[in-house]
């Protein structure tokens, strides 16, 4: 991790001798009394933590927190298809790591219904949130919505300024990289799980206004799929402000 995000703003924290910060603290960063390392609040400033080690082996540290920085979030909208509670975390992490905005899970047609009752959906998720945004250097975590289906999903308006995409390897009309994404508006992406979509979520896309787009012939994992778009997407993004 690049930096230890917390709840509140704290000026003192003291982490036990087993607590995995601590143990990353000593052995993989090797601090030492008086090194400063990177914190950050959810949502809010940047600041440092001065450690100092007790006799116990616990880590308390001082901390100075910097003025509030604007969000690095990307307008850019994750829906995905309960897939595999593993595949699931992979994606969660990974969409807080490159920054998306909200990311949205629905239980898809194509899908398990068991995979909804996975323990990742009590708090699990919230950690690895907090560890993707961690690795990035950020404070600021996507929204995260987990509904009951698709058109729950979908969001029933239908803003021209939003660009509504859909991966779909059977019967997509264009590539990723042919659409026009010119201008600073928000994107929705939806991605289906392992199995792909049904013909009526196809249908329900379409309605919404959902494109239909392919990244080649290659079959991808849903996380890689969700991995790929969005870094091309993000890429695309920064590159209007160049």
């Amino acid at each position: 991790m690049n930096l230890f995000l917390l709840q509140d703003a704290v000026d003192q924290v003291e982490w036990s001798p087993e607590d995995p910060r601590t143990i990353h603290l000593k052995k993989v960063l090797r601090i030492v009394d008086g090194d400063w390392v990177d914190f950050g609040l959810v949502n809010g400033p940047r600041g440092k933590g001065m450690v100092e080690w007790t006799n116990s082996g616990a880590a308390r540290i001082s901390l100075k927190w910097k003025k509030s920085h604007p969000s690095d979030l990307l307008p850019i909208s994750i829906l995905v298809g309960l897939s595999r509670p593993q595949t699931c975390r992979k994606i969660i992490e990974q969409a807080a790591m490159l920054g998306v905005m909200e990311l949205i899970f629905f239980p898809a047609d194509k899908g398990e219904a068991s995979y909804g009752q996975s323990s990742l959906w009590k708090d699990e998720w919230k950690r690895l949130l907090i560890k993707g945004a961690e690795q990035a250097f950020s404070c600021h975590l996507p929204n995260f919505l987990r509904v009951n289906c698709l058109v729950d999903a979908l969001d029933s308006s239908r803003s021209d300024s939003t660009i509504r995409l859909a991966l779909d390897l059977y019967e997509a009309t264009e590539s990723l990289s042919d659409v026009n994404l010119s201008g600073s508006q928000n994107i929705k992406l939806a991605i289906g799980p392992e199995r792909g979509w049904s013909a009526a979520e196809r249908e329900k896309l379409r309605i919404q206004g959902f494109k239909l787009c392919h990244m080649g012939e290659r079959v991808l994992r849903v996380e890689t799929a969700m991995a790929a778009s969005v870094g091309f997407l993000s890429a695309r993004h920064w590159a209007n402000y160049v």
